[in-house]
Formats: C-alpha cells, sequence, structure tokens
C-alpha cells in the first residue's frame, strides 16, 4: 500500500485544510475527492488507493469539523457552504496547479461532497474540467417518497430549533449526520425546501453556474441507496442543462457489496474501474 502525501493547506480565517496526495505513476489526471455529510477524508482512503492503481492522481479533501481537522462546531465555531466553496477548494485547485501542472482536474464528491462539486464547477468552470457525482441526491423533500419523505419533513421541521438551542447541529441525536456547524444546516435545509443551492453570505446564483457549466458529468447512483434514490439523483443532475452527464447504476452484486449509501467507498474496485475508463473517454474527445 503506497503511503499518501499529508498536506495542510491555508484556507482562510485561520483555518488550515488536511489534504491527503496519492500520486500515481504516470498520472493523465486528478481527482479531488470531497466527503459526505458527517464523514472524515480517512473513509475514503481504499477509494483514493484504488484509484492510484488505476493510473490516477488522487487529492483527498477533509472535511471541515471532522477527522483530521481541529475545528468542531460549536456556537462559537460555525461555518457554512461558503467557506468550503470560497476558501478550501480554491485552495486546494491552488495547490495542484503547483504540484500537478496541466493536469486536468475532475472534482468527485460523495453526497454533500457531491454537492460541493457541482456548486465548485459553475463557480470555477475553467479550473474544474469535469465532475463526478457519487450516491448524490438532493435532499429536497419531492425527491422522496413513502416513509422516507415523511422523516426528511420532520427533520426539516427539527433543524432550526436544535441549532437555535444548542448553536450546532446534533445529528448523532437526530439520526442523520453528525456534529455539524449550524450555517452549514441552515444551508442544507434550503436545497431540502426548493431543491436550489444557497450557501449564507455569498451572492452569487449557484444554480445558474452549474446550469451553464459544458464539462463532462458522471453521475454514480447505488441501487439500493435510500438517501439517493434514482428522483433525488436526476434532481441534482439535471441541473447540469448543457452538460453530457453519464449516469451509471451499481447494485450488489456488481460491487460485492451492499449497494447502499456508503459501502462502495470501502469496496471501490468496481467504482475505480467505472471511473477509470469515463476518464479514459473523456480525455480522448
Amino acid at each position: 500500500m503506497r503511503a499518501a502525501e499529508s498536506v495542510s493547506l491555508p484556507a482562510g480565517a485561520g483555518y488550515r485544510l488536511p489534504l491527503q496526495w496519492f500520486a500515481a505513476e504516470a498520472a493523465a489526471a486528478t481527482v479531488v475527492v470531497m466527503p459526505a455529510l458527517g464523514m472524515g477524508a480517512r473513509f475514503y482512503q481504499p477509494l483514493a488507493l484504488a484509484m492510484q492503481d488505476k493510473g490516477i492522481n488522487v487529492a483527498l479533501l477533509e472535511q471541515r469539523g471532522h477527522g483530521d481537522t481541529p475545528w468542531r462546531a460549536s456556537r462559537r465555531c460555525d461555518w457554512g457552504f461558503r467557506e468550503t466553496l470560497i476558501n478550501e477548494i480554491p485552495a486546494a485547485l491552488e495547490w495542484l496547479t503547483a504540484t500537478a501542472p496541466h493536469q486536468p482536474v475532475y472534482l468527485m464528491g460523495h453526497s454533500l461532497g457531491g454537492h460541493y462539486a457541482a456548486m465548485a464547477a459553475g463557480l470555477y468552470p475553467q479550473q474544474v474540467n469535469g465532475v463526478i457525482l457519487a450516491a448524490c441526491g438532493s435532499p429536497w423533500v419531492g425527491g422522496f417518497n413513502g416513509d422516507t419523505a415523511r422523516k426528511l419533513t420532520w427533520l426539516c421541521r427539527l433543524i432550526p430549533p436544535a441549532c437555535a438551542l444548542l448553536g450546532y447541529y446534533p445529528g448523532k441525536q437526530l439520526g442523520f449526520g453528525d456534529r455539524e456547524a449550524r450555517t452549514l444546516m441552515t444551508d442544507w435545509l434550503a436545497v431540502a425546501k426548493t431543491n436550489r443551492y444557497q450557501a449564507s453570505g455569498l451572492s452569487q446564483d449557484l444554480d445558474s453556474g452549474i446550469a451553464a457549466y459544458t464539462g463532462p458529468v458522471l453521475c454514480l447512483r447505488m441501487q439500493d441507496d435510500v438517501f439517493a434514490p434514482r428522483d433525488a439523483v436526476h434532481a441534482v443532475s439535471d441541473k447540469f442543462i448543457q452538460a453530457e452527464v453519464e449516469h451509471r447504476v451499481f447494485n450488489a452484486q456488481v460491487l460485492g457489496d451492499k449497494a447502499d449509501h456508503f459501502r462502495w467507498a470501502r469496496t471501490p474496485a468496481t467504482v475505480a474501474e467505472t471511473i477509470q475508463g469515463w476518464l479514459e473517454r473523456v480525455l480522448s474527445q
């Protein structure tokens, strides 16, 4: 197993972004991987190593408030989508420009990380050559049915009072996510209610940026994923109205494990092979 290089990048307001760099031999592209809500970067190391073995450079970003970051959400320590979009992703892109110059960069995100990838592609289209959405569904209530829709509706009602009372979002107690920043969950809640992105303190129309993006998009859906079923996934991918979007669906037999929201990242061989094939096609065009 090859060791990753650990890097700490300044990312605004005293925060330093932990980045793990998995450099591949003779790589033709770099994939930036961003975690799901409540997940630390370490969870995605098997995925990063699998892609590295396929000849793909991987930059694995830590999620603020989790894993190797010293920051934890509290009443005094708060952030939202804006900090990731304006400070952290640009810091990673700048570092990659110096570290792997002239290489195309593809943003890959799992769940919340996929939302960041989509929004960043709209904000920085000249720096983002393509997008990979993995198990990324909109939390918009209209994308769900039955019991899941009812639970999501109740969660949306509980988020504001819980954040007001504690100063942060108590995800473990509410059964969704982890300890999260209240502004981040306010931004998330706006998507759940409207299926439109907002980043508190940011004036750009994020959905318009995505609609104008023309790079290739790969959308990976897990067949038994209750957090990102088909309609929720398309509620995100359909925002890319000018991009060529390719959808791939994985079942348990193909993955060799449960085809749910998380297990694919721990047994990632099939997903890594799919990404490799997609990159080869788009790079040859």
